[in-house]
Parts: C-alpha cells; sequence; structure tokens
C-alpha cells in the first residue's frame, strides 16, 4: 500500500513502530529520468512511503526491498542496483538510474506482555518509547477493544486470544516476557510453558515475595533445575525503586528492561531481580518485625 507521508516522516514512524524497513536512494542517473539524484523512499513489508518515479522502476526496486526483508539476501544490508529505464524496466525515458538500497532490520528488542491489566497498561506507554518491538497478549476482549479505542503506542501490537497460552508457541527466540496477567493459576501455566521454550531473553513474574516464593517451590517440584528457577525474576522490576502503585511497578520493570537492554543479559549471579534465598530471609525478615 503507498502512503502519501514523506520519506522522513516515515523514517520517524517506521523506527518507532519497530519495523523492519528499507530506504532506497536514487544516487546517479543518466539521461532522461523520472527523479532526480537523491530522491528516496522507504519500503516496509506492507506499505511503500514516497516516490523515486512510480511506474516499473518503483516496482522492481519495491521487489528487491522486499527480497531484502524476506531474508533472499542473507547478510545483505545494501545493494546496488543499475536500471536501463527502456531496457529492463519498460519505461520510454530512454536513461538509466542508479539505486542504493539499505536495509534496516527490526529492532533486536522483542518483548511480550501477558495481560491488559493497570500495571500492563502503564507499561505499554513506557515502553512505546524504547527501540523495541512489543506484543501485548489477553483473553478478554473488552479489555482489547478498551486499549484499540484509547490508542496504543506505534511499537505495540495488541493479540486476542480465547487462551493465552496459545501464544507462547507463537513467539521468537530470545523474547522478553513479561507475566502480568488476572489470575495467579494462568502466571504459573505461562511460567512452565515459557520454560519449556529453553530460548527466552528474560523471564519476569509480576508479584509478592510471597507469591514469588511459592512459585519458586511449584517449579522445583515440577523438576526445573536450579538454574531455570533462578531465570524467572519474580518480583520483576528492580528491587531498588519501590512502591506499588501501578505507576510505581511499570517503572521499576521498564527500568529493568532498559538495564538488561543496555548491558546484555546479566548472568545469574548479577541478575537484577531477587534470589530464592533472599526471598526466603526478606520474608523471615518482614514476619519476624510483625
Amino acid at each position: 500500500m503507498m502512503s502519501s507521508m514523506s520519506w522522513i516522516q516515515a523514517l520517524a514512524e517506521v523506527e518507532k513502530a519497530g519495523q523492519a524497513w528499507v530506504i532506497a536512494t536514487v544516487i546517479g542517473t543518466q539521461g532522461s529520468a523520472p527523479r532526480e539524484s537523491s530522491s528516496k523512499m522507504i519500503i516496509t513489508a506492507d506499505h511503500t512511503f514516497d516516490t523515486i518515479g512510480g511506474g516499473q522502476l518503483e516496482y522492481a526496486v519495491c521487489q528487491k526491498a522486499r527480497g531484502m526483508l524476506e531474508g533472499e539476501y542473507t547478510g545483505a544490508s545494501h545493494l546496488l542496483e543499475h536500471f536501463p529505464l527502456a531496457a529492463k524496466t519498460n519505461q520510454c525515458c530512454g536513461g538509466s538510474v542508479s539505486v542504493l538500497l539499505e536495509y534496516f532490520p527490526e529492532p533486536a528488542t522483542k518483548i511480550t506482555i501477558f495481560g491488559m491489566g493497570h500495571v500492563a497498561s502503564t507499561l505499554v506507554n513506557v515502553l512505546g518509547n524504547m527501540q523495541a518491538k512489543v506484543s501485548w497478549i489477553d483473553s478478554r476482549d473488552n479489555l482489547a477493544q478498551d486499549q484499540e479505542v484509547k490508542g496504543l503506542p506505534a511499537n505495540v501490537t495488541p493479540f486476542l486470544y480465547e487462551s493465552m497460552l496459545d501464544h507462547v508457541e507463537k513467539m521468537g527466540a530470545n523474547e522478553i516476557a513479561l507475566i502480568m496477567t488476572h489470575d495467579h493459576a494462568l502466571d504459573y501455566q505461562l511460567t512452565e510453558a515459557l520454560l519449556d521454550r529453553k530460548d527466552c531473553r528474560f523471564i519476569g513474574l509480576i508479584g509478592s515475595k510471597t507469591k514469588a516464593l511459592r512459585f519458586r517451590k511449584r517449579l522445583a517440584s515440577a523438576s526445573f533445575s536450579q538454574a531455570e528457577i533462578d531465570s524467572v525474576h519474580s518480583p520483576v522490576g528492580l528491587p531498588e525503586i519501590e512502591g506499588k502503585k501501578p505507576f510505581e511497578i511499570a517503572i521499576s520493570i521498564s527500568a529493568q528492561i532498559i538495564q538488561l537492554t543496555q548491558q546484555g543479559l546479566p548472568e545469574t549471579k548479577k541478575r537484577t531481580g531477587l534470589t530464592w534465598k533472599e526471598i526466603n530471609n526478606s520474608l523471615k525478615q518482614e514476619n519476624a518485625e510483625v
């Protein structure tokens, strides 16, 4: 689909949306050509923005660009193509055009949020400012419809399932998964399903220290290894940021995600969540103070 948006406007939009895209630039012309050098257009899997001349030239350029988007030119970040307009594109201009195609992939950071509650609703607006692609999952159609009416950040895509567990198998490798549904039983099922994938970059589980400890014991009983159990960051968020209001929890979680993306995945001994032992000690101290 063609858009009337200029390439420079589109550049900001596709980056914000977390899409893969190709920018096509006319870098040289000879003879009669539909557009001058430095003309540009943006091409995504579904849309084109601006124009480098239209007709068969533009069609051929878009075909090359979408080949790059689909991985036909493995490892190629740019292509230089020469188009004799009469011979190659059946255009009557009679000249020739050289076009540079530069490929920009989707952001490396992909985040899936399970649940559309108050904390998640605040969180997506924070993550909407990140260079990340965010999938937002729920099974309650009234909440999904409410979010679409309110409008979402460009990089956030909502998904509605009869069961949220159905999305787990559709996730890609190395995703950040945040579990924050309305149902503790579902939270546990999602935790098990995500651990079974064995390829999540990060699993964060919202809840209290008591919930975290209970889940850890259940995971141990389900024969998950200590390393797998420790890979679940619960309570999710930086422990240094305290507070129980939705925006406070959302800021704590987003800070942990930013820390993760800036530093890479920390080793278990350097993890930013609380360990099982720390949760136990903290609960003992709290009970002793009551």
